[in-house]
C-alpha cells in the first residue's frame, strides 16, 4: 500500500516557542531514497481565490509545481506552511529545522535515511532556498529556485525607486489611452525589467512599488551569488516582480559553473496554470483595488512549470551522475532545454 504521512506538528521557531506548524511529509511505496523540501512562496497560512473563499494552506502550495511530480517519479516530499513567516532568517531557520525532521521521519518510515536531499523554492521560498544554497557547506546537495527572491538588493532598490517614480506617470487610473509607443511607458518597460508586451500587469507592481515608498526602507543582507550546491533558477520573461534581480545575480554568481539559468518567455511570476495565481487575484482585486483586467492577465498567462520539472530532473542528475545541465537560456513554454 502507498504511504502517505501528513501530520501536524511543532517546530521550535528563533524566539525558542513552539508555535503549531502545519506540514506534510510523503513516501512512495517505491521510495528511491532521496528527499525534497518544498518551500512555498509568500509567508504562508490560508490561500484565498478571488472570491474570498480559502482554498488551501500553503504546505500544499507547490504540489501542482513540483510535489505531486517528484512524488511520482519516486522521491519522498516534505513541505511545511511558514504561516506568517516570509523570506528572512526567521524562514530560513524554520526550513532548515523542518528538513532535519523530515529526515529523521522519512528514515522512520521508509527503514533508511535519506541518500540526497534536494530544495525546491518558489519567490519568497526561493530566496530562502538561495540562501540555505549559499550555506558552506550546505545542508542540501541541490537546489532548484522558481521566480526566486533575495537575487540583488541593490537592483531590486534601484528598481523600485525607479517604478515608483514613473508608475505615476503611467498609470492607466489616472493616463488612460497611453499608448505603447509612449516614452514614458518605453522608459517604465526598462526600469521594470518586462516588455511593453507585459504591460497588462504591471500595475501590481507599479502600485506596490509606489506604496512602499511611503515607508521606511527596511534592511536586508545581499546575497553572496556563491553557492556552494549545484544550483538551477527558472524565471519568466514577464516576471516583473524579480526578473531584474535573478539576472543581476546570474551575472554576480561564482563560480558561473555551479549555477544556471532557464526564462520562460512569456510567463509572469508564477504559471498561469499554478493554483497560487487565485492569491494574487485577490490581493490585486480585493485589497489593492486594482482593475479586474490586472487579475484577468496573472491568470491568462503560459506556464513554466514543464521547464521547473526539466530543471528539477536536470539538477537530479547534475548531483547523483555529475551530468551538467544545459546551459543558461531562453525558452518558449513547454520548450525543452537544449
Amino acid at each position: 500500500m502507498k504511504l502517505i504521512l501528513t501530520l501536524l506538528a511543532i517546530v521550535a521557531s528563533l524566539s525558542g516557542q513552539a508555535p503549531t506548524k502545519r506540514f506534510v511529509i510523503r513516501v512512495p511505496e517505491k521510495w528511491n531514497g532521496d528527499l525534497v523540501i518544498g518551500a512555498h512562496g509568500g509567508s504562508g497560512g490560508d490561500a484565498v481565490d478571488r472570491s474570498g473563499k480559502v482554498y488551501a494552506t500553503s504546505e500544499t502550495a507547490l504540489d501542482d509545481v513540483i510535489g505531486d511530480y517528484a512524488f511520482k517519479s519516486g522521491f519522498a516530499y516534505a513541505s511545511i506552511d511558514r504561516d506568517g513567516i516570509g523570506n528572512s532568517r526567521e524562514g530560513v531557520a524554520l526550513t532548515l529545522d523542518f528538513a532535519s525532521r523530515a529526515k529523521a521521519e522519512v528514515s522512520t518510515r521508509g527503514g533508511r535515511a535519506p541518500s540526497r536531499t534536494f530544495i525546491v523554492g518558489l519567490s519568497a521560498g526561493g530566496g530562502i532556498t538561495r540562501a540555505i544554497a549559499e550555506m558552506t557547506p550546505a545542508p542540501f546537495d541541490g537546489a532548484v529556485i522558481i521566480a526566486g527572491a533575495g537575487g540583488d538588493v541593490i537592483t531590486r532598490m534601484d528598481r523600485q525607486m525607479r517604478i515608483a517614480a514613473l508608475w505615476p506617470l503611467i498609470d492607466p487610473r489616472a493616463h488612460y489611452g497611453l499608448t505603447d509607443n509612449d516614452d514614458t511607458v518605453r522608459r517604465y518597460a526598462e526600469a521594470i525589467g518586462t516588455p511593453v508586451a507585459a504591460r497588462r500587469l504591471w500595475p501590481y507592481s507599479g502600485a506596490s512599488a509606489v506604496a512602499a515608498a511611503g515607508r521606511p526602507p527596511a534592511s536586508a543582507e545581499n546575497s553572496t551569488a556563491k553557492p556552494s550546491i549545484p544550483v538551477l533558477e527558472v524565471v519568466g520573461t514577464w516576471d516583473d516582480l524579480m526578473i531584474r534581480e535573478v539576472r543581476a545575480y546570474r551575472e554576480r554568481v561564482e563560480p558561473k559553473d555551479r549555477h544556471r539559468l532557464y526564462e520562460v518567455e512569456g510567463v509572469w511570476h508564477m504559471s498561469g496554470n499554478d493554483d497560487g495565481v487565485a492569491g494574487f487575484q485577490y490581493v490585486a482585486e480585493t485589497r489593492m483595488q486594482l482593475d479586474k483586467d490586472v487579475a484577468d492577465a496573472m491568470g491568462e498567462g503560459p506556464s513554466y512549470i514543464p521547464t521547473v520539472r526539466e530543471a528539477f530532473d536536470h539538477v537530479v542528475r547534475w548531483v547523483e551522475k555529475g551530468v551538467a545541465p544545459p546551459v543558461s537560456q531562453t525558452v518558449k513554454p513547454g520548450e525543452k532545454l537544449h
